[in-house]
């Protein structure tokens, strides 16, 4: 995969960022699912002055930039990713806490933010504990869970644009949200947001983020390798009511299969290759719209290059 532009972005970077930099490194371990293949290059962002050295990377080499926070709604291809991966290192995580306006680097953890609000007895935050995501991937996303988005108490978002090398604050009016997607600048990588939640009771909260919890635990397959929701829920419908009901619990292609605690999430065993999840999710496309008239939209991010396998595991 090493090619001469992966070796001018690697020597820009070494020149001009702190954080590691890493060649032809292993993206797997970085998400939830655990495979896929190699990225080009592998940076470790510890400050702004990392993101401008890699904004020169990429001004020189045009390579692609792939931002990865906790890795929990992504599935990289066998075949790796061929431009340079981004993780925000602690630097970005941090929380700042002054009256109803709760601040944070963009690798702060959604649900250990969650947990700081209630310390401060400040609620609109609880759904957040449902949602194992960074910070700045939850609001690229518009995360959300039990009727709450991220836009609902999102005040604005901390954006470095890698084309213009420097930061923007964008308020959640421009930032573009609808269902589990934004239109934030091209290049613009999220570093840090600002909600805007309410005062509370303390011990309400705590005990909604405990039923968030409990639910979590009961409905989704947290025992194995899995990335969150596949599909996004198309219009009055239930993305997991359609693939239960026409596909049915543990469809299976080679090591991928539909979870048998809940149908939109599709987990893993060891011998899983991404090519696997891949064709389990577009055989199960196939079938929802043949029987059903819906097409299911990925909520999962699908990097990098994929192939149907034919293992014959599962017809369809």
């Amino acid at each position: 995969m090493t090619d001469e532009r992966v070796r001018r972005a690697a020597a820009v970077l070494a020149a001009g960022a702190h954080g590691p930099v890493t060649i032809d490194a292993p993206i797997g371990p970085m998400t939830s699912y655990r495979i896929g293949g190699p990225a080009g290059i592998s940076l470790e962002v510890e400050g702004d002055d990392d993101l401008v050295a890699l904004a020169a990377a990429v001004a020189e080499t045009g390579l692609s930039v792939l931002v990865i926070g906790r890795g929990s709604n992504v599935l990289v291809s066998d075949r790796g990713f061929p431009g340079i991966v981004v993780r925000l290192g602690s630097g970005y995580r941090w929380h700042r806490v002054d009256g109803t306006v709760v601040e944070a680097g963009a690798a702060m953890p959604l649900p250990a933010l969650a947990t700081t609000a209630m310390d401060h007895a400040l609620t609109g935050l609880e759904f957040g504990v449902a949602i194992p995501a960074s910070v700045g991937g939850a609001v690229r996303m518009n995360a959300g869970a039990h009727g709450t988005e991220i836009k609902d108490v999102l005040a604005s978002a901390e954006v470095f644009v890698l084309p213009e090398a420097r930061r923007r604050t964008i308020p959640v009016e421009e930032a573009g949200f609808a269902y589990r997607s934004s239109r934030f600048p091209s290049g613009a990588v999220v570093v840090g947001a600002r909600f805007a939640l309410e005062p509370g009771d303390r011990q309400r909260i705590g005990a909604r983020l405990h039923e968030v919890k409990e639910w979590r635990r009961a409905n989704q397959p947290l025992s194995m390798p899995n990335g969150g929701s596949v599909f996004k829920n198309p219009p009055g419908d239930a993305a997991g009511r359609l693939v239960e009901t026409i596909c049915g619990k543990g469809m299976r292609v080679g090591g991928a299969s539909v979870s048998d605690v809940h149908a939109n999430f599709i987990v893993t065993d060891p011998r899983a290759r991404a090519d696997d999840v891949y064709t389990l999710i577009r055989r199960i496309q196939r079938r929802v719209l043949a029987d059903a008239g819906v097409e299911l939209e990925p909520e999962l991010k699908l990097v990098g290059e994929f192939q149907e396998v034919g293992d014959g595991s599962d017809a369809g």
